[in-house]
């Protein structure tokens, strides 16, 4: 569509260009005038009447986001008029960068031009140890990290847009990857874990944050601190003897909070931990929890507390613990999660509960910040891009206060030219029939532990005899072919989630296959399994591995996938020692399996519905030492 964009559009000239590049839309004074004011306004205003269009906007990002609406309607009507307004000063996403998968920069911008047609203004890039430190050479080594000057570069970039890039880093925990090292011996408590009250680690600390803020134009910074459940257990423990973990972590903050001061900053953390020491359970979610008053009145009031919970699905459960926040005495943020990593596939059903949920609650509750987190966990093995339509549920929530969800779905068409329902169909993997009906806070992710459990062991068997899921995982296949079609620039998406639908179509419940053909003496199944299933679903599976290397090499950076090429080469290896054993038995060179002889167990112990969730590759694959 060709428009001539003229009026108030300093500083938005260069955003208005890349669009030119990567949108259906040219300027060119032969197109429909659209008129753009800046007004000191909390809405945006986008219309049509007589041949000429007119945008009314506060912020950058707005404009960003009322072009793409004047886009989508001029296309199919002549006149109207929209009116939405921003419900949060700031939305956005969490790019998980650390769990082995650092998106190359030109798919990071391809993010942040998708984020601004939609109109979300925030991109927090979480990176342990994924960002370059100087004369910290093993910090970050040889796993990807983004120099300095990428992340400046991309930092311009977003900024075209009206959208800001927020550093998330980690200043306690989640630092095994470094701390692996003997060089960042002197710096640890537990292996995961900083030595707190250490003035080599406040050092340490100082040159990361000098380092990765000095890249940013933004004052904000998430400093981390979540999940240090063992704080204070190691080296700590050794050199101070036992403490109260609120006075190691209060301590903590106040000397990280000393260099961010210094520095000009604005931080936040991770709330989790000041509840977890609350808890009599040690959870994050107690609902009968009350941190103790003399504790709020030691944090730090500079510092902001980030709320996360991607699991309720109840907006009152949000709204009890977005007040318990409020009673810190300063404005929490808000992080949900969109269900990258509940194993290989994005999980839609949970994202969209939780996001709908939370977003009505944050609403009610007036918070002003809010993102919606990407998680990679246990080697980044879903896609962060299939979370898109995710993504927009996220945006729409943003500017208007009831969602409806053919808004959603049409905003998702224009903004990304691919079909809401082809992107729903990516999130059925772990829909299987028989999946649990009820709420589960972690839902069940068959579609991982099926893929890699072993075809001897059968550590999950027991839970997968009699589902019907060949014929299941068979017909999902064909209709992620055939939603290929629909999803405009993103089939390539589709590739690997119908390749892995293949490989379960053979594999789902092998392993109950061929011990019941062993416990009945059925020979000649077993040398079919031996001959013909084996090495079919040996070449399916490297069809997936070519796949899901095609698609990593085309968003990630290489470092990671080496991880991914070891899982894909194990299962590969024992896929041939089942052929192996299953010939020796059936030429009599061996007089019984023991593998198969052994009773299965379910994989856990509590009775329950639906499947079981275990999203750790090394307690699938095998019950030995790994």
């Amino acid at each position: 569509m060709k428009c001539w964009i003229k009026g108030d559009i300093q500083g938005l000239q260069s955003g208005i260009e890349e669009w030119e590049k990567t949108f259906d839309f040219s300027l060119s004074k032969e197109g429909i005038p659209v008129t753009v004011k800046q007004e000191d306004t909390s809405s945006l205003h986008v219309s049509l009447k007589e041949g000429e269009g007119e945008i009314r906007y506060s912020r950058n990002i707005h404009f960003f986001r009322a072009l793409g609406l004047f886009l989508e309607h001029a296309e199919r009507r002549s006149t109207f008029q929209i009116e939405e307004h921003p419900q949060f000063e700031s939305n956005g996403i969490m790019l998980d960068c650390s769990r082995n998968a650092v998106m190359k920069p030109e798919q990071v911008r391809k993010l942040i031009r998708l984020m601004s047609i939609m109109g979300l203004n925030r991109l927090m890039l979480y990176m342990e140890d994924t960002y370059e430190v100087k004369d910290r050479p093993y910090f970050g080594y040889m796993r990807g990290r983004y120099s300095r000057e990428e992340l400046k570069q991309l930092d311009e970039y977003a900024c075209r847009f009206g959208v800001e890039v927020v550093p998330a880093i980690q200043t306690l925990a989640h630092l095994a990857t470094f701390l692996r090292w003997d060089a960042a011996a002197n710096l640890r408590d537990t292996q995961d874990i900083l030595l707190a009250g250490s003035g080599e680690t406040y050092t340490f600390i100082e040159q990361l944050i000098e380092s990765v803020s000095s890249a940013f134009r933004t004052s904000r910074i998430h400093l981390g601190m979540d999940e240090a459940h063992f704080l204070g257990r190691g080296n700590y423990y050794k050199r101070n003897g036992p403490r109260p973990s609120f006075q190691i972590m209060n301590e903590h903050l106040h000397e990280v909070l000393k260099i961010t001061r210094e520095k000009g900053l604005q931080p936040m953390i991770w709330s989790d931990m000041y509840f977890r020491m609350a808890s009599v359970k040690g959870h994050y979610y107690d609902e009968n929890v009350s941190v103790p008053q003399d504790v709020i009145e030691n944090m730090p009031k500079d510092v902001q507390f980030v709320y996360w919970d991607y699991y309720h699905e109840t907006e009152e459960v949000y709204r009890s613990f977005l007040q318990k926040h409020k009673a810190f005495g300063r404005p929490p943020l808000f992080a949900g999660g969109l269900w990258t990593w509940n194993g290989i596939a994005v999980n839609y059903k949970k994202a969209f509960q939780t996001t709908d949920a939370a977003m009505a609650a944050c609403k009610k509750e007036g918070v002003a910040e809010v993102f919606a987190t990407l998680w990679g966990d246990d080697g980044q093995e879903t896609e962060p891009f299939t979370s898109l339509a995710g993504i927009q549920l996220l945006a729409e929530h943003g500017y208007v206060r009831e969602l409806e969800q053919k808004k959603v779905q049409d905003r998702f068409r224009f903004c990304t030219g691919a079909d809401m329902e082809a992107f729903m169909t990516l999130g059925e993997l772990d829909q299987p029939p028989g999946t649990a009906k009820e709420i589960q806070l972690e839902p069940d992710n068959p579609s991982k532990f099926l893929l890699w459990q072993d075809p001897l062991m059968g550590l999950f068997d027991k839970e997968v005899e009699e589902r019907g899921l060949p014929r299941f995982y068979e017909d999902l296949e064909a209709d992620l072919e055939n939603m290929k079609k629909k999803a405009g620039p993103w089939a390539f998406l589709f590739d690997v989630p119908s390749r892995i639908c293949s490989v379960l179509s053979l594999k789902a419940e092998l392993g109950v296959k061929i011990k019941h053909d062993y416990e009945k003496n059925e020979k000649d199944q077993l040398r079919k399994m031996e001959q013909d299933i084996l090495p079919e679903l040996k070449q399916r599976i490297e069809t997936l591995r070519k796949r899901h290397y095609e698609q990593w090499m085309k968003i990630h950076k290489p470092f990671g996938w080496e991880v991914l090429d070891i899982r894909y080469g194990g299962l590969m290896a024992r896929i041939d020692t089942t052929q192996r054993r299953l010939a020796e038995y059936l030429n009599g060179n061996e007089a019984s399996l023991e593998e198969l002889e052994v009773s299965r167990l379910p994989h856990s112990s509590g009775k329950q519905s639906g499947y079981v969730r275990n999203n750790i590759y090394k307690q699938i694959v095998t019950p030995n030492v790994f």
